[in-house]
C-alpha cells in the first residue's frame, strides 16, 4: 500500500493536509498544558557535609536518655543536623551530653553553611525533636562522624566514710541513661587518722574520646590532681587522678613500727595477725617485741610489718604516705588498732647484733623496804625471750652528813634509805654506733628502767661489762 495516493490521502484515508492540521492543534494543546502546570521537576542542589562535636552540658537523666544516635533536626531550607556519636559521663548529680553531629547544607569554601551562617568554635546550634530541645556550642570541627573513643584506664584516691569504702568492689559500674559509662576493676583500701573515713585507691576504666590530643571524660581532662566523680548505686567517688593510662601497681615493704600502747594491746599484738580495711587485706605483723616502760599501765612495742603497698614511681604509697623512715602507719586488726612511726624500712628486725652484756646499775636513797624486794635472779621479760636478769644485788646503807652538837661534822648511815648496785645481764643490741638496749642507746650515766615484775626499776648505769 502507498504511503500516500494519487488523491493525496494518508494510507489511502486521512488527507495529508487534515493530518498536519490535527498534528499543530495537538502541538499547541500540549503546550498550553505544559505552560499552565509548570514543570516541578528541578535538578536538586548540590549540598555539602562536615561533622562537629558538641557540647550539650549537663542534661537531667530523663532528657540524656531521649537522646539517640539518629535523631535529626532542620532550622530550615537545605540546613539539617544529624546526631551520630553520644558520649555522656556524671557531673555535678546530673548528665554531661557530648554528640557528634553531622551538618548538612550549602556548600562554602571547605565548609558549609548551616543555618546561614558557616560553623565556628564556640557558636550554639539547638537541636529540636518531638521529644526534647537542647543547645550545645561547638568544640571541634570536621574528621570522622564518631568521636575518637578509647577506654582509658585510671587510678583515682579518694577519702570516704568506712561504709562506703566497703561498698566498693571491682566489677561495679557506672551506668547513665542506660549506658555503661565507667567500670572499677581494682580497689585498695587504708585506714586513717580518723576511724569512721578509709582511704581507696581505685582503678577504674573510663569511656574517654580524644579532643585537639587530649583525653577527655566528659567535661573534665584527664590530667594528674584532676578529680573525677564516679557515682556508682551504693557510693560516689570523687577521686584525685593519680595515674592515667595505668592501674594499681602492687607492691610489698617490710618496716619496722614503733610504739608506746596500753598493756592489754601489747598482749593482744601476735605474729600472724592480718590486718584489713574495708575487707581488703592491707598488712601482717611478722615480728612483735615488748619492752616495759616506766609507766607500768603502757609498753613500748617494735613490731615487724609487711605491708600492701602501691608503687607510686620509685616510691611505695600506703594510703596516703610514703613509706619511709619517720612516717607514721596506721593499721586496724580485729582487736586492736596500732599507729606509729617507721623506724625502720626493708626489715622486720631492730637495728644492731644481738647479745648479752653485764651491765652494773646503781640506785641511790632507795627506802629500805624497795632495797629489801629486789633479789638476783629476778627477770624481765618480752614474751618468751628474757631481756634482763638480776645476778647480784648490793645494798649498802646511803649515808648522810651530820653536824654533832659539838660543831663537828660526820659521814653516818642513813636510818632507813639504801643505796643499791646491781649487777645484770641485758639481752642488747650491738651497732656501729654504740650498745643498745629496748631500742634506746645507752652508755655510761644512761638511765636504765627494768620491769622486775613486782616491782619497776629507775636505775644509773655505771658500767657495761663484755
Amino acid at each position: 500500500m502507498q504511503v500516500i495516493d494519487d488523491e493525496g490521502n494518508l494510507f489511502g484515508h486521512v488527507n495529508v493536509i487534515d493530518a498536519l492540521v490535527v498534528l499543530v492543534i495537538l502541538a499547541v494543546v500540549v503546550a498550553g498544558v505544559a505552560l499552565l502546570t509548570g514543570d516541578d521537576e528541578q535538578p536538586e542542589p548540590s549540598l555539602a557535609t562536615t561533622n562537629v562535636t558538641l557540647d550539650l552540658g549537663t542534661q537531667p537523666e530523663y532528657i540524656a536518655a531521649e537522646i539517640n544516635e539518629g535523631d535529626s533536626y532542620s532550622p530550615g531550607g537545605d540546613a539539617e543536623l544529624t546526631i551520630t556519636d553520644i558520649h555522656l559521663s556524671p557531673q555535678d548529680g546530673q548528665t554531661h551530653v557530648t554528640v557528634r553531629a553531622e551538618l548538612r547544607g550549602q556548600p562554602n569554601d571547605e565548609s558549609v553553611t548551616y543555618a546561614d551562617a558557616p560553623p565556628r568554635l564556640g557558636r550554639t546550634l539547638d537541636i529540636a525533636t518531638s521529644r526534647y530541645q537542647v543547645s550545645g556550642q561547638i568544640r571541634a570541627i570536621g574528621d570522622g562522624n564518631s568521636l575518637d573513643r578509647e577506654t582509658t584506664t585510671v587510678v583515682l584516691q579518694d577519702t570516704v566514710p568506712a561504709t562506703d569504702a566497703r561498698e566498693v568492689t571491682a566489677g561495679d559500674e557506672v551506668r547513665l541513661a542506660g549506658r555503661t559509662v565507667a567500670t572499677v576493676t581494682d580497689v585498695a583500701a587504708y585506714a586513717t587518722s580518723d576511724p569512721s573515713q578509709r582511704t581507696v585507691y581505685v582503678e577504674a576504666e573510663l569511656e574517654t574520646y580524644a579532643q585537639r590530643g587530649e583525653r577527655r571524660f566528659g567535661n573534665t581532662p584527664l590530667r594528674g590532681g584532676q578529680t573525677v566523680t564516679l557515682p556508682a548505686s551504693e557510693y560516689t567517688i570523687d577521686g584525685r587522678l593519680e595515674r592515667i593510662g595505668s592501674g594499681l601497681d602492687r607492691a610489698a615493704a617490710d618496716v619496722l613500727v614503733e610504739s608506746t600502747v596500753d598493756v592489754e594491746t601489747a598482749e593482744r599484738i601476735a605474729e600472724g595477725d592480718v590486718a584489713t580495711v574495708a575487707g581488703h587485706e592491707t598488712a601482717e605483723v611478722q615480728t612483735v617485741t615488748t619492752y616495759a616502760t616506766g609507766n607500768p599501765d603502757r609498753k613500748r612495742v617494735f613490731v615487724g610489718l609487711s605491708l600492701q603497698t602501691l608503687s607510686d614511681g620509685q616510691r611505695q604509697q600506703f594510703g596516703d604516705m610514703h613509706v619511709q623512715r619517720g612516717n607514721s602507719v596506721e593499721i586496724s586488726t580485729e582487736s586492736y588498732e596500732l599507729s606509729g612511726p617507721i623506724r625502720r624500712v626493708g626489715t622486720l628486725e631492730e637495728r644492731g647484733t644481738l647479745a648479752n652484756r653485764t651491765v652494773t646499775l646503781r640506785m641511790t636513797d632507795v627506802r629500805e623496804d624497795m632495797a629489801d624486794a629486789i633479789d638476783a635472779g629476778m627477770t624481765e621479760r618480752s614474751g618468751e625471750t628474757t631481756v634482763a636478769r638480776v645476778t647480784r644485788v648490793n645494798t649498802e646503807p646511803a649515808v648522810i652528813i651530820a653536824t654533832g652538837d659539838n660543831g663537828s661534822v660526820n659521814v653516818v648511815d642513813h636510818p632507813f634509805l639504801r643505796d643499791i648496785t646491781l649487777t645484770t645481764e641485758l639481752q642488747v643490741r650491738e651497732t656501729t654506733s654504740g650498745v643498745r638496749f629496748k631500742g634506746d642507746t645507752i652508755r655510761q650515766g644512761s638511765t636504765v628502767v627494768l620491769d622486775l615484775g613486782t616491782i619497776t626499776v629507775r636505775a644509773e648505769l655505771v658500767s657495761i661489762g663484755g
